[in-house]
Parts: C-alpha cells; structure tokens; sequence
C-alpha cells in the first residue's frame, strides 16, 4: 500500500508470522523477497505467514506438586531467541522450567500490555518481549512449564510516577496496604492470568528490611497486609488454575520475630494463599559466621538441606517447597563448578524437595546444564520424554516427576531427541505468504 515501510509491514505482520523478533522477521523477508538493498517504490513485498491469526497460548494446568526443574531468565534473554534455546537445552537435559521476568526489579513490564499506558505513560522505556503469546506457546510446544515472575512491591517505575504511593520512597517501596498500589498490582496479575503462563512467581512480596514495623494503618501488621495482598491475588489466580508461588529470604525461614515483624513475611499467615513457596537458599547469601560455618557459600548441601527441613517443619505438607538454588560463584571459594550445582540439587532432593530452580542474574548456566547432564548419566534410566503421547520412560528417583507431569504436557511434533526444537522463522515464502505493494518506501 502507498506510504507502507519495512518496519510498518513487520509491526503488522509480526504476529502472524514465525518469528520471534521484528529484527528476525525483517530479515526473514529480505531473504523471501532478495533484497539487499532500498525498497523501490511500489515493490511488491512477500512475508512468510504462517498463521491465520495470532497465537493464543493456553495455560497447561499442573498440580502444585509438579516437579519443576528449571532455570530464571532475564528480560535481555527472554526478549531474544535465548529463552527458546534455552528451554530446549533443559528438555535435552532432563528439565522442564523457564521463569520470566514479566515485572521485573526496575517496575517494568517487559511485555507489551496496555497497563504501560493507563498507569506511567512517561515512561520511555520498549518492552524487551516483543512476542509474549509467541514466547509461551513455543515454550509450551517444547514441553516447557512457563513461570512469570513477578517483582511486587520494590518498582522505582512506580515510585517515580506515583510517589503517594509508597511506604519508603527512598527505596522505591510500594505501600502493600494502600488500596491504589493493590488495584494497579492486580491488573497485571489479571493480565498474566490471562496470557497463558502456568504460573505466576510472586517475589519481593514483602516489606523493606528497614527495621520499623509500622504500616501507616492503625492496628494493621506488616504481616497482616501482606498476607492481605496475598490472598487477593490467590482469589485472582486460583480460578483460572494458574499456580502461585511465592519467593522468600532463606534467612527468613528461620522465622525470627525480628524478620516476621519487619518484613513481614510470616509464613503461617501466608500459607493458605499460595501452592508453592521457594526459599531463596543460596549458600553465599548467609553471612559468615552463620550456624557456625565460617564460609557458609563452601557448605552448599549444609544450607539448601538444613533450610528446607526448616521450611517443612514450618508448613508440613500443605505447600510444595521448590527451592532458588545458587548458580553463581559468589563466595565460593572451593571449586566453584557443575559439582557444586549438583550438590545442592541433591540436598533439595534428599531434604524433600519438590523440584528446584536455578538463579544466576546473568543467565550463565554452562555449569548448571553439565550439573544436569551428570545428573542423568549418573541414572542411566532417565530419558527424555517425546512428547506425543502420555508414554512416560523410566526415570530415577531423582528426576521422578509426579503422576501428571507428562500427561500435562501439550502434545506436538518431537525430534529424534524426544524434543520439539524451537520454532525458527523461514527464509524461503510460505504457501500462504502475504504480498504488499509499498510505495515512497523509508528505510
């Protein structure tokens, strides 16, 4: 059409197509139609669809007690093939988990969504996901169970654009009690609820370790209103079957009234409104000294074992405990490796763990696929599934999912290897590729 770009066309088509990115559909299309150069006015364009209409990925419904095992994802990775690849690397490796930032530690939301607009439309900032129905129905078809995490009250965003709504402005802390901050919390977790993840990871759902305990409302604890918060977003997710699960300090497993009191996280309160809990167990986290260790990150199966007996003492088996096990050296002074993954994998495992998760900010994880592909060789049984069926092969112990964690998986089309790779956009024109006439065209 006259006035039509390459970027114009891109953005329009670029849901339709099987892409992942604009720039990959961009080049996609210079392939299909040869150009190497400027678009010539009225030039008739090819661009490879594949569908009919957008995708709409739907959750896959889990028990709590779904063995996750994954690795966290951040927004640079998730906006890019990465996360793809990625979650094919853990199929290969026995695993099955990625968890998203969808909100993430700056307040951003790093999909496109109309909540940009309605609450800090000032905001200059672009969504690193471009495709977030794209990215979740590619994961799914690989057999990947989609987490979105969720940074609740720490959003400097907000905190810039809606000062009153903070309890600590200095630190960027939203006011769980005020009833604006839960309205505009709420719709993201709508929104999220509707997007097809099958799981929203609520961390930061605390207050600031500022040592006060005092919440701006009278005769309401920290703990009350967090708790408060929390069971209004359970009454938001429980319906639409999306797991909740919930991230805490592992100091905080210890339950000290100073932590309770300050942060408010007091896990009896919190239990009701939530399927899984994950102790954040990092070994370099605990301060040296801490229950007689002088380096406590060089003691990793001490710590993730010791903090989730702790945690099932505390909550029996009414919560799933998926731990954040550390996938970074930090501390580590004693041969920081694959071994070290694999060891805290381990004391999860024997600790009672249901599944585990992976933390490294910077999303370097060689050493954690090594972990996890000695894991399988030490038990020559495990395989990984094909997904076309409900046929389960014979796993160990370690890697035993629970009864529904391979029919819940959506059926598609597997390689050689059992795993559906991930979808790539095609360089050569599709049956059903669309023609565009541009004119007076703009690079």
């Amino acid at each position: 059409h006259p006035g039509e770009t390459l970027s114009k066309i891109v953005r329009q088509y670029l849901p339709y197509t099987a892409a992942y990115t604009k720039k990959e559909l961009v080049n996609s299309i210079k392939s299909v139609n040869g150009i190497d150069g400027n678009l010539s006015p009225g030039q008739t364009i090819r661009v490879p669809v594949v569908w009919d209409e957008p995708l709409r990925p739907k959750i896959v419904p889990k028990a709590k007690n779904f063995v996750a095992k994954g690795v966290y994802m951040n927004p640079s990775s998730a906006g890019t093939r990465t996360i793809l690849d990625t979650g094919y690397k853990l199929r290969l490796a026995g695993a099955n988990t990625v968890v998203f930032d969808a909100k993430d530690d700056l307040g951003a939301i790093t999909y496109a969504s109309p909540l940009k607009a309605r609450y800090f439309p000032n905001e200059d900032y672009t969504p690193n996901i471009e495709e977030l129905p794209k990215m979740i129905e590619y994961l799914h078809r690989m057999g990947v169970h989609v987490v979105a995490r969720m940074v609740v009250l720490k959003d400097p965003i907000m905190a810039r654009n809606n000062p009153a709504w903070c309890i600590n402005r200095e630190k960027s802390w939203l006011n769980p009690a005020d009833p604006n901050v839960q309205e505009y919390l709420l719709a993201v977790v709508r929104e999220l609820s509707d997007s097809g993840v099958d799981e929203i990871q609520l961390d930061y759902m605390r207050y600031f370790a500022d040592t006060r305990t005092d919440t701006g409302v009278e005769g309401l604890s920290r703990s009350d209103a967090i708790a408060g918060l929390l069971k209004k977003i359970h009454d938001v997710t429980a319906p639409k079957g999306v797991l909740l699960s919930l991230d805490m300090f592992g100091i905080v497993i210890w339950q000290r009234d100073v932590d309770v009191l300050v942060v408010g996280q007091d896990i009896n309160k919190l239990k009701p409104y939530v399927d899984i809990i994950s102790p954040m167990l990092y070994p370099s986290h605990f301060s040296a000294g801490f229950a007689g260790i002088k380096n406590p990150a060089d003691d990793p199966y001490l710590f993730v074992s010791d903090g989730i007996k702790r945690m099932k003492a505390l909550v029996g088996d009414e919560i799933v405990i998926r731990p954040w096990l550390q996938a970074f050296p930090l501390r580590v002074t004693k041969g920081y490796g694959p071994g070290y993954i694999e060891t805290q994998i381990r004391a999860a495992h024997d600790a009672g763990a249901v599944g585990w998760l992976l933390w490294s900010p910077e999303n370097r994880y060689n050493y954690s696929f090594a972990a996890m592909q000695n894991l399988m060789k030490h038990k020559p049984e495990t395989k990984v599934a094909a997904m076309v069926g409900r046929n389960t092969p014979g796993r160990s112990s370690l890697d035993k999912p629970d009864a529904d964690e391979d029919g819940a998986q959506q059926t598609a089309p597997a390689t050689s290897s059992g795993v559906v790779p991930p979808a790539r956009s095609h360089s050569t024109s599709s049956p059903g590729a669309k023609q565009s006439s541009l004119a007076n065209p703009r690079s």
